[in-house]
């Protein structure tokens, strides 16, 4: 009887312990280094970034590829801030589309002009 117990109290006293884990939240694998090789745009589908101040131990920009990949890289590179630029443009196109009063002025500016009494 005094074995289960033991067992019993050993297990709940295991439950209650903080779980380890690996370096780096859950489903989180940190940047430990930057690729060398600059990224062709073409295959950047976004991007997170990667924060020494948090979790990880390096500051870095993850590229997410077309093909399911990631790209660790430093945003020190000319070409990661070349990448960033270009999607941070793309992202504005999207969710600031010209507004239909452009589009109105544009129309109206085209009519000619007439001088009605």
């Amino acid at each position: 009887m005094s074995v289960v117990i033991v067992a019993l109290i050993s297990s709940l006293l295991v439950s209650f312990l903080p779980q380890t884990q690996a370096y780096g939240p859950l489903n989180y694998a940190c940047c430990v280094k930057y690729t060398r090789n600059p990224l062709p745009f073409g295959l950047i589908k976004g991007y997170i970034e990667q924060s020494s101040r948090e979790v990880c131990r390096i500051d870095a920009i993850i590229f997410f590829t077309k093909h399911n990949k990631k790209v660790c890289a430093s945003v020190k590179d000319e070409w990661v801030r070349a990448a960033l630029a270009r999607l941070s443009t793309k992202i504005n196109k999207i969710t600031h589309p010209r507004s239909q009063h452009h589009l109105t002025t544009a129309r109206m500016d085209s009519m000619p002009y007439t001088n009605s009494p």
